[in-house]
């Protein structure tokens, strides 16, 4: 199975479903490499380009007296359960059951539908990414507080061509882990996706 193309690439894109970027990184390019039809190449690209924004976006923006305001501006909203809340320096990796409050600062344009993709600071002013599945693209918007409960969080640092990525991320797989401006989310909100399997002889 070394030599089968298609099973990198399928392992590659669980990998970016998954958020492990270099990994993923790593599968595409062994595709491509076994075989150039594919659109692995296309893959590496497109995941560089989202690294590369949102590594800029960090740069600019994660920092002055905007971000100060923001954070300043989060406030506490009610919970209907025990979650503790926390900032994201407390989050250790992985499923964190607590709940953090952030400000969403950009929407991260990418050119794969799904996830959707925030930088967001909380009140600690530390940004992080917001990875959002199942969600409609126009819900959340720059401004908005949300709540994320039981956060899977990441660290991510590695290197890729030369070029260096350090950022944290959160990622939130469903709706009913998020509340919006201390409100849930409708199901008119959420975005319902279909996965087609075909036998090919």
């Amino acid at each position: 199975m070394k030599s089968n193309p298609d099973l990198y690439f399928n392992c590659a894109t669980v990998d970016t479903y998954l958020e492990n970027y270099e990994r993923a990184l790593r599968g595409f390019e062994a595709a491509a490499l076994k075989d150039p039809s594919l659109s692995a190449a296309e893959e590496v690209q497109k995941m560089v380009n989202l690294l590369d924004k949102i590594e800029n976006l960090l740069k600019v923006h994660a920092r002055g007296k905007r971000l100060a305001s923001l954070a300043s501006s989060l406030t506490a909203a009610k919970l209907n359960s025990s979650h503790k809340i926390v900032t994201v320096d407390m989050l250790s990796e992985g499923l964190n059951r607590v709940a953090v409050f952030g400000k969403v600062l950009f929407f991260v344009n990418y050119e794969n539908v799904t996830p959707l993709y925030y930088l967001v600071c909380d009140s600690n002013q530390t940004c992080f990414v917001l990875s959002v599945y199942s969600l409609r693209d126009n819900v959340i918007k720059e401004g908005d507080q949300v709540t994320l409960l039981q956060p899977y969080y990441r660290h991510h640092v590695f290197s890729w061509k030369g070029k260096s990525y350090n950022f944290k991320s959160i990622r939130v797989d469903f709706v009913g882990q998020m509340l919006l401006n201390g409100k849930t989310l409708s199901p008119q909100q959420e975005l319902r996706s279909s996965v087609f399997a075909q036998l090919k002889p």
